[in-house]
């Protein structure tokens, strides 16, 4: 059976899937539209805050990322632009790179030199997401293990968390730390700066986000839009009445008079490349698994087939084009619009192309409005909404299924906790990759023997077993890291000196590579030189087909090598065994006349 090509990357997804659109279609599409647009304005502000930009960096993405990733991705309900995981990583990519490299600019500068970082940012991070799409890299991604994601996203919410009580509490930051340990350390120390009125914002603002909540089990109201609306009124009526501000706005960002963005030429600054790559990788990749995730998710669903290279190039190339405005985050995808989008009953990738259009429409006319929204009360949607991140049931089964899944998904957490995101990010994939590879590494070895029926048994491994043929089954891809494990099980077993010949069962094995064969013709050689036989049974036609390249087949010998046979699989084994005792005979006549 062959495995179905993966389509390739079009630059015209959209064009056959508005066949037969009609009025009922577009009525839900436009309503959907309207539903995820009142959610969005409220998180791209929040996320702008996390990621430490102006409001206008998460809205941009907002807008140009959801347009331009659904006319041009594969799903019909995927919601992109700014998220927490791509928020959180842009905080400490930045913070750690001015640190780093640029500690001694501030000011007016210090600003313009991080709108130019993030620029860099998301044009590398778009071109790396192109490539992924052209070259089927996103593939890889099949390799980094839930354990490593649930880890990760653990360390997030921490992130998140931490980061957002400076402002819950009214606490300036005390530096960029990157460890979010020494981070929640440097807040517990400086307790005695909290600012008793803006911790009363902030502590009314999520209790009356939760009550609304738990009133809106349905989630048909933006519950965030009117939990800032309201904040920002009580915030501006109490201030308005003691005749002075009791807590910071966003007007500590410089909000400008109008939200309609500048445009740049992007040009990569190679004086950068080497400062922003580990960051522009990492957040490439994270928003490549969160986009392959929520449209997988929904298209189980919604029962549409996707196709993740088209997704990626969608958002890669969003990504790209909102390189070109000055001072906007790089898109994602959002689970939680995703899912208004689907629970509206949006149809097509329309209702998020005109949830973009409604947000810039919306946005231009209450701008006016947002300056006055207070940091405590986003601080605190975004802590709200930070445990939204974890499914806490796959969290409890990846901890109690094995002790190796355990380890990885602690492992990966404690280093977001010590190091920076980006890094973690990384480490977390060495570590996954690092596990699959270690488990593939051990083939599957089993010895077999033929009972009184002429049947293929296994054999117990705490069987003595002394006979003159010996069955060794191995199952799996047998690659570099098999070769030694391979050589030491054959070994041990023609270190018994009843063995005159070993028959290698194969029929499990579709690959192998060269180390292998270097492994199985040494093996052979060892056998011939202590005047015992090798035979192979079970050969599949691709692994036929190396032995041919390699030169085993003559070296092994035609005559010792047999092909399986799907219809009776045993078949191959037992006249291997037939020729390997023939063999024996053989050669005992031979020693007996030349001796």
């Amino acid at each position: 059976m062959r495995v179905p090509r993966t389509p390739a990357v079009t630059f015209f997804p959209f064009k056959r899937e508005f066949s037969g659109y009609g009025l009922r279609p577009f009525s839900n599409d436009l309503l959907a539209a309207l539903a995820v647009a009142l959610m969005t304005i409220p998180q791209s502000i929040a996320y702008s805050l996390l990621a430490g930009l102006p409001p206008t960096a998460g809205l941009f993405s907002a807008i140009f990322g959801t347009i331009f990733t659904a006319g041009l991705g594969s799903s019909r309900h995927l919601i992109s632009g700014p998220s927490t995981g791509v928020a959180i990583l842009i905080q400490t990519s930045i913070a750690g790179i001015l640190y780093d490299y640029y500690g001694s600019i501030g000011g007016v500068a210090r600003e313009e030199l991080v709108i130019h970082i993030l620029g860099q940012i998301v044009l590398l991070a778009g071109l790396i997401q192109i490539g992924a799409a052209f070259f089927n890299v996103s593939k890889l991604l099949q390799f980094v293990s839930r354990p490593v994601m649930l880890g990760y996203f653990m360390g997030i919410m921490v992130a998140i968390i931490v980061n957002q009580l400076y402002y819950f509490c009214g606490v300036p930051s005390q530096g960029p730390a990157i460890s979010q340990l020494f981070k929640a350390w440097q807040l517990l120390v400086h307790w005695h700066l909290f600012d008793w009125k803006t911790l009363l914002v902030g502590i009314s603002t999520m209790a009356f986000l939760l009550l609304l909540r738990r009133k809106n089990q349905s989630r048909m109201l933006p519950d965030s839009l009117i939990t800032l609306v309201v904040a920002s009124l009580a915030v501006y009526g109490v201030g308005y009445w003691l005749q002075e501000p009791i807590t910071p706005t966003l007007t500590e960002f410089g909000l400008t008079s109008s939200p309609i963005p500048s445009l740049t030429l992007p040009l990569l600054d190679f004086r950068l490349i080497n400062k922003i790559f580990p960051a522009a990788t990492a957040i490439a990749f994270l928003s490549i698994l969160e986009v392959f995730s929520i449209s997988r998710n929904f298209a189980a669903r919604s029962g549409q087939q996707v196709q993740v290279n088209q997704d990626v190039f969608g958002l890669g190339s969003s990504n790209f084009i909102l390189s070109f405005l000055i001072g906007a985050m790089p898109a994602s995808g959002s689970a939680t619009r995703t899912t208004v989008n689907y629970n509206a009953k949006a149809q097509t990738r329309l209702a998020a192309i005109m949830g973009g259009v409604f947000i810039a429409v919306i946005v231009a006319v209450g701008w006016p409005l947002v300056q006055h929204i207070p940091l405590a009360s986003l601080a605190a949607l975004l802590i709200a909404t930070a445990p939204v991140l974890i499914d806490f049931k796959e969290v409890k089964l990846s901890i109690r299924t094995t002790r190796e899944d355990s380890w990885v998904f602690f492992l990966t957490f404690a280093s977001c906790l010590i190091f920076s995101l980006d890094i973690a990010f990384f480490i977390g994939i060495v570590i996954s990759i690092g596990t699959y590879l270690r488990r593939s590494s051990i083939p599957h070895l089993v010895e077999y023997g033929f009972n009184s029926k002429g049947r293929l048994m296994t054999i117990s491994t705490r069987e003595d077993v002394h006979r003159k043929v010996r069955i060794i089954g191995i199952a799996g891809d047998l690659y570099f890291a098999s070769a030694d494990v391979f050589q030491t099980a054959l070994q041990s077993v023609a270190a018994d000196p009843n063995v005159r010949a070993i028959v290698l069962r194969l029929n499990n094995v579709y690959h192998m590579d060269a180390s292998m064969c270097l492994a199985i013709q040494g093996f052979n050689e060892r056998l011939l030189s202590s005047n015992r036989r090798f035979v192979i049974s079970g050969l599949t036609e691709e692994v036929w087909h190396v032995f041919h390249r390699a030169g085993l087949v003559k070296e092994i010998g035609l005559d010792n090598l047999y092909f399986t046979d799907e219809s009776n699989p045993q078949f191959s084994t037992w006249k291997a065994c037939l020729h390997a005792q023939e063999l024996i005979h053989r050669d005992l006549r031979n020693y007996t006349q030349t001796t």
